[in-house]
């Protein structure tokens, strides 16, 4: 068993960001506690770091396999805090002002000057490279993330909301920035897990599907007919 200690500083950001309270609203669909951060509320940081980084799961009733990526392992794989990060993420959290006039999502005001500042003091700008809502794309994410790519003085950054809410419009976490660590690529997150897999069967491996219904592993007699109906389907 890990100690709090012994996680890292990212990896304890994207938890306290997965487990944010981002809100209720009596007209959403999370009714008294479905939404994602309540249900992330129960579980702890050593859950989150012990689940597989790709999940596999065969529904039934539907006959369709599905492929879920963890977002914690995703977003803490290739990632770091600097001190420009540190700065920043101080700034932006529970600002009164969120409108800083950019094509970003969840900045303030304040927020995003510390950023223009901390880029002007090394001779640069903060140049967005990219700006993203994955609910737009296919994805195989365990939940929806929002940011934005951005640049400062050849270094690569994240800016980053988790979907903690019921309704997609809204219910995201305060954004959080992260600088990009050895595996530098201007639009890409995670090292060698792609958001979405279009040929499940490159990588598939049998003995790892579990049920949608019973969160159980297939086994035996069982598993050889649930592998021949996935064959047949992709």
């Amino acid at each position: 068993m890990k100690n709090a200690e012994d996680y890292n500083e990212v990896q304890k950001l994207i938890y306290s960001m997965l487990t944010e309270n981002t809100g209720t609203h009596f007209l959403d669909s999370g009714f008294s506690n479905g939404r994602m951060w309540q249900r992330n509320q129960n579980k702890t940081i050593e859950d989150f770091y012990n689940e597989d980084e790709e999940r596999y799961e065969f529904d039934e009733r539907y006959k369709e396999l599905e492929r879920s990526v963890s977002v914690f392992h995703f977003l803490t794989n290739n990632h770091e805090i600097d001190e420009i990060c540190e700065g920043f993420n101080k700034l932006n959290t529970s600002p009164e002002n969120w409108d800083c006039d950019k094509n970003v999502y969840g900045v303030s005001k304040e927020a995003w000057k510390h950023l223009q500042l901390s880029a002007l003091s090394l001779g640069s700008e903060v140049e967005i490279l990219h700006t993203f809502n994955t609910y737009n794309y296919d994805s195989d994410l365990s939940q929806v993330l929002q940011g934005s790519h951005l640049e400062i003085d050849g270094e690569f950054y994240t800016l980053i909301q988790i979907h903690g809410g019921a309704d997609v419009r809204g219910g995201y976490t305060d954004a959080k920035l992260l600088k990009k660590g050895y595996y530098m690529d201007e639009c890409q997150i995670h090292e060698y897990l792609q958001e979405y897999n279009y040929d499940l069967s490159d990588e598939l491996d049998f003995n790892y599907i579990y049920n949608s219904e019973t969160n159980e592993l297939y086994k035996g007699k069982e598993l050889e007919q649930i592998k021949s109906t996935i064959l047949e389907t992709i």
